[in-house]
């Protein structure tokens, strides 16, 4: 069973997204994608590596905090990252 994670979209270059996710930046496929997205737009990610769909803003902080309640660690690595 795979988890959709929330990942804020960064930047794009071609097919090719930057992602943020608690912190963390890396790249991912938009080639799975229906729809199209820009920066500040929120995405699933399915194992990291690809964005399935659009979520709404809304959706994507609900996620995320659901997420945090689970793991606090998540919390932690995204307020550091805010600081930073």
């Amino acid at each position: 069973m795979c988890i959709a994670v929330p990942a804020e979209v960064i930047s794009i270059d071609g097919p090719m997204a930057l992602v943020d996710v608690y912190g963390k930046r890396f790249s991912v496929s938009l080639m799975m994608m229906s729809e199209t997205v820009q920066p500040g737009d929120f995405v699933a990610l399915q194992a990291q590596r690809y964005a399935v769909t659009r979520i709404a803003r809304e959706d994507a902080q609900a996620a995320r905090r659901f997420f945090e309640g689970l793991f606090p660690e998540l919390a932690a690595s995204a307020q550091a990252a805010r600081v930073a």
